[in-house]
């Protein structure tokens, strides 16, 4: 029984490493984001309508009581008001007498300053030498994992269409050709970095009786947890190592942690 439970945790295992997280990107009218991994949603674009709801009732309870305390004041008789018009002159000449102690004091005290000025004079000071080192140990550390990550991240399901114009039928025809190069271009870029699963569709079309370009894009974005993982954990690895070798790193580092 011991192994067939210690199988079934690490083939869970397995499975949450394997199962992808999802990027879906839809483009219209409006920007639409859907984070998600298995079946739980992590981020949605726009956001679910539920939560202005919920402001909405904070502030209609914000506004009835703001109401009822108005109500009281106008129902208080003219004596309780004098009355509290009277404390209120009280504690403001109580404040204004510790203000000016306390003003008096400050007046009293040296003016202390001269060491902080020291101090800051003598700090070490960040060059242009050491920022490079920062972003030498930055470039090293992301170059190899970066581009692993991204060829593991896949692009399914991408579906582009687009309706060229122009002001006339003359300039439609250029932006229909125009935008023919760019999308081959853009997808050809695209996969030279990312992994590019054949398009479900992508039709470019003109229309000659149209001053706009109208386009519509949709694509699913996949990357494994495991690739996450080995990202993370590469990059970490290769900057301790650059850290350990470059001394001058470590200068660096240490000068922007003092500050």
């Amino acid at each position: 029984m011991g192994w067939i439970f210690f199988g079934a945790v690490v083939l869970a295992i397995v499975l949450l490493l394997i199962s992808p997280a999802a990027l879906r990107f839809e483009y219209g009218d409006d920007i639409r984001l859907r984070i998600s991994w298995l079946f739980v949603t992590i981020l949605k674009y726009p956001a679910v309508k539920k939560k202005t709801r919920r402001r909405n009732k904070k502030t209609e309870n914000a506004v009835k009581k703001a109401d009822a305390a108005a109500e009281k004041i106008a129902d208080s008789t003219p004596e309780e008001k004098s009355g509290d018009a009277g404390k209120a002159n009280a504690s403001e000449e109580k404040s204004g007498g510790a203000e000016k102690a306390n003003t008096s004091e400050k007046t009293d005290k040296p003016a202390s300053g001269g060491d902080n000025t020291g101090k800051k004079k003598g700090a070490a000071k960040t060059s242009l030498g050491d920022i490079f080192e920062m972003v030498k140990l930055v470039l090293d550390s992301l170059k190899k994992p970066l581009k692993k990550i991204l060829k593991r991240t896949r692009i399914h399901h991408l579906r582009l269409y687009i309706v060229c114009g122009g002001e006339d039928a003359a300039k439609a025809a250029i932006n229909f050709g125009r935008t023919n190069i760019l999308v081959g271009n853009a997808l050809g870029w695209i996969d030279s970095f990312f992994t590019l699963k054949p398009a479900d569709e992508i039709n470019i079309t003109v229309d000659f009786q149209s001053e706009e370009t109208k386009a519509e894009a949709s694509c699913t974005v996949k990357m494994p947890l495991y690739a996450a993982l080995a990202f993370l954990f590469t990059v970490f690895g290769r900057a301790v190592r650059y850290y350990r070798n470059h001394p001058e790193a470590q200068r660096a580092l240490r000068k922007l942690t003092k500050k």
